[in-house]
């Protein structure tokens, strides 16, 4: 048992040994860190560690900005799509509140028309067109179920536009006053002369049987001029109505007729909306 206990006391010191070291060595750290030796090594080994230690806050820095400039470029994506997607929505709404508008100007525009004539009438919007350009016709999206027949004028705010000559329950079809097939009867608006207006191959029409004395020049307003045959037969056309103006008279050495070629009134290539005057019973 004295043994045990004198192994005991012994190991004691040996496990202190390390500590004692240690305080030791701070002792002496602390009393010697303000001697020149120590300051000079303190210094070489920061003086070592400073470019280092750039170094490292350099790259630091560089992998930070790489990373955040890859999170700008993703939010810039991001703002530049959205914006798309809005100019897009933007341009949409435009274009249609644009033709909202032209469609209310064309609609008042008919109504004033429909107000000074003594004639019922609808307003009515074009649909088509003949592809083959043989015969010149338009299709309306009006038919029977509106009223309109056969026989009925069709006019634009701007002068006539033709007749109907085939209609179903809710279309009808309108040959133009430019068709070969149309024929009006016309009078000029300052001499009063009158003539046939028909239509010819191209977008222009044709004033004929003008008599020679009758004075007609360019830029003079041809009207539709209602005139009947007897009382069997009665014009399609109400009196009155703008035909075109003419563009150009003609007359052969010692002919008793002369020639107008007259441009129509409305741009008949551009129609949306047309007016259907009830004038037939």
């Amino acid at each position: 048992m004295a043994a045990i206990g004198r192994r005991r006391s012994g190991a004691r010191p040996g496990a202190l040994r390390p500590f004692i070291a240690l305080f030791a060595l701070s002792l002496l750290l602390l009393g010697t860190r303000n001697a020149d030796p120590v300051r000079a090594s303190s210094s070489f080994a920061t003086a070592l560690l400073v470019p280092i230690q750039r170094l490292l806050a350099d790259a630091g820095n560089g992998v930070d900005r790489f990373f955040t400039a890859i999170g700008e470029i993703e939010r810039l994506r991001a703002d530049n799509a959205r914006f798309r997607e809005e100019n897009d929505r933007l341009t949409l709404e435009n274009v249609r509140l644009r033709e909202q508008a032209v469609a209310t100007q064309l609609q008042v525009k008919l109504d004033q028309s429909a107000r000074a004539l003594p004639y019922e009438s609808i307003a009515s919007a074009v649909v088509a067109r003949d592809p083959s350009g043989v015969l010149h016709t338009i299709v309306i999206a009006s038919g029977t179920e509106s009223g309109v027949a056969i026989g009925h004028v069709v006019l634009s705010d701007q002068g006539v536009v033709g007749r109907v000559v085939e209609v179903g329950p809710n279309y009808a079809k309108v040959l133009l006053v430019t068709d070969s097939g149309s024929t009006v009867s016309a009078l000029v608006q300052g001499s009063r002369a009158t003539g046939i207006v028909r239509g010819q191959f191209g977008d222009t029409l044709v004033m004929e049987w003008i008599l020679a004395s009758e004075g007609v020049r360019p830029g003079d307003i041809v009207l539709t001029a209602g005139l009947a045959a007897g009382n069997e037969l009665r014009s399609l056309y109400p009196k009155g109505l703008i035909l075109g103006r003419v563009v150009e008279v003609s007359r052969a050495e010692n002919a008793a007729y002369q020639r107008a070629v007259v441009a129509p009134a409305v741009d008949l290539r551009k129609l949306e909306r047309v007016l259907v005057v009830k004038t037939t019973q």
